[in-house]
């Protein structure tokens, strides 16, 4: 299950799709006006996947998202809300 959820990174492998992906994540975007997600919206976004809903551009099904979710949400919604708030995301997602 853990290699569904983080995938090795092999940049080579990329389509077009995710070296645009990563041309984007390289550069800073601006974030003024950013309102914080909070907890609760977090939770009523991942309640509102489908958990058969096929993969997504970075590999994760939404099922093992609903899984890993439940089991640390804190943790989980904790690191998405601080990357919102730098506008970038690491490169291995």
């Amino acid at each position: 299950m853990i290699e569904q959820l983080i995938p090795e990174d092999i940049a080579q492998d990329d389509t077009d799709h995710l070296m645009n992906i990563r041309r984007l994540t390289d550069q800073p975007i601006e974030t003024t006006g950013y309102t914080e997600f909070t907890q609760n919206e977090f939770r009523q976004i991942i309640d509102g996947l489908s958990p058969r809903k096929a993969l997504g551009p970075e590999g994760i099904i939404s099922e093992n998202l609903i899984l890993v979710f439940k089991s640390i949400h804190k943790n989980v919604s904790s690191i998405y809300i601080e990357c919102l708030k730098k506008g970038s995301f690491p490169k291995n997602w």
